[in-house]
């Protein structure tokens, strides 16, 4: 076939993966499985994903696309190195977006890639500053009752005391920052991404958001996915808190008991209310972890809230995990995706070094066959698939097309 997976094909896959049983009790660590989720940013890495998937039996995999790789294949100039003066017409973002899933497709269908799932990562929100004065792109009407619905919902829920106190003055910021150009900007470049590149998986990075504000913009993605562009097949990815950062002094700290209870109740509420179908929050990773930096994951958490969402929504609601390159281990079927960056671009500037250091007389003489194209075609993209490899080995999914094949009737 060669054809990238859909978002339902995407779901069916995800349910035959729940990592509980009927019961909600957890399976054995063996019977588990976690999807490699490559974020790309070049065209030797997307390959190299897809050659991944298409080989044997065939694996999963979720390849990546964030806002930033998309504008930077896009051509941005800022973004990419650009002369002076030269002009630039159209949308990065959409440009690059077109660019991506048309190679992506093509990748596919020639090796014979039937379980690649394409996926947005990390489309950032804009920032919310309470200090600041938002320039309005539009009148925002109905703008507040999306923020007073969000804010019911809690109260109804009982949940107010785990969110901000939505007093009238932080309303009316909400309201401005929902109407704002920045954030109206944001949501034309997604809607337009996902119109183009119709992703089996897309995620709005809300990191650092208030709860409630992130609840209000949650729901209006969901629904501008599905009422605005008539999408009903995208997984959404929503974000609750945040996850850490390489090199920052923020020690992870696991919550009480009372505490775990609660965050689980709010994690609920928020897949119940927004629509979303998968969910990241804070597990103790850190994103862009430099090499031997290892994080332990808080399975306590994990399995806590992974159940209670089940429990409360009837939904699985598969955890993506951010910072997956630091991670202490793979917390298999509880994390339903480890999202890798960061050791893909270490492996393939690693090899890109190794290469041009023991050659490093002939690239200054000019020697055309060292200084040609075999560098990128040949030792990046080799050292991109065998990272990709060593990443999706402890995941279970390796060679599971099968299982796969069988869950979609195929």
């Amino acid at each position: 076939m060669g054809a990238l997976l859909t978002g339902r094909e995407l779901r069916t896959i995800f349910d035959a993966l729940c990592p509980f049983d009927d019961g909600l009790a957890l399976k054995s660590e063996g019977e588990r499985i976690t999807l490699l989720a490559a974020n790309s940013n070049n065209w030797w890495q997307t390959r190299a994903f897809v050659m991944l998937s298409a080989l044997g039996d065939q694996s999963p995999i979720i390849v990546q696309f964030s806002h930033n790789s998309n504008t930077k294949i896009g051509g941005l100039p800022g973004k990419i190195f650009a002369p002076e003066g030269l002009g630039y017409r159209g949308n990065p973002a959409l440009y690059g977006a077109q660019a991506n899933i048309d190679w992506i497709a093509g990748e596919a269908r020639v090796f014979g890639a039937d379980l690649v799932a394409v996926s947005l990562d990390h489309f950032a929100v804009p920032k919310f500053d309470p200090d600041r004065e938002y320039r309005q792109r539009a009148c925002p009407t109905g703008t507040r009752d999306k923020v007073d619905a969000a804010w019911s919902y809690l109260q109804d829920a009982g949940l107010t005391d785990q969110v901000e106190e939505l007093t009238p003055e932080l309303a009316g910021k909400y309201e401005a920052y929902l109407s704002s150009d920045d954030y109206k900007a944001f949501v034309s470049d997604f809607m337009g991404t996902v119109d183009i590149m119709r992703p089996a998986w897309g995620m709005i990075d809300t990191e650092g958001i208030p709860p409630v504000l992130d609840f209000a913009i949650t729901r209006d993605i969901a629904e501008a996915v599905r009422d605005g562009l008539g999408n009903m097949d995208m997984m959404l990815e929503a974000e609750l808190g945040e996850t850490g950062q390489s090199g920052d002094e923020v020690e992870y700290e696991q919550l009480s008991d009372a505490e775990l209870d609660a965050f689980a109740e709010l994690a609920a509420a928020f897949i119940s209310y927004t629509g979303a179908e998968g969910l990241a929050y804070d597990i103790g990773m850190k994103h862009a972890a430099v090499a031997g930096e290892k994080h332990e994951i808080d399975m306590r958490k994990l399995e806590t809230v992974q159940r209670r969402i089940i429990e409360r929504t009837g939904i699985y609601a598969p955890f993506a995990q951010h910072g997956g390159t630091g991670s202490a281990g793979v917390a298999r079927g509880l994390v339903g995706k480890t999202n890798i960056n960061t050791a893909f671009l270490v492996a393939g500037s690693q090899g890109r070094y190794e290469f041009f250091d023991a050659a490093a007389d002939k690239v200054r003489g000019g020697d055309k066959k060292v200084c040609g194209t075999d560098v990128e075609t040949n030792v990046y993209l080799e050292a991109v698939y065998n990272e990709a490899v060593a990443r999706m080995e402890p995941t279970g999914s390796m060679g599971i097309g099968p299982m796969c094949f069988d869950a979609l009737g195929w």
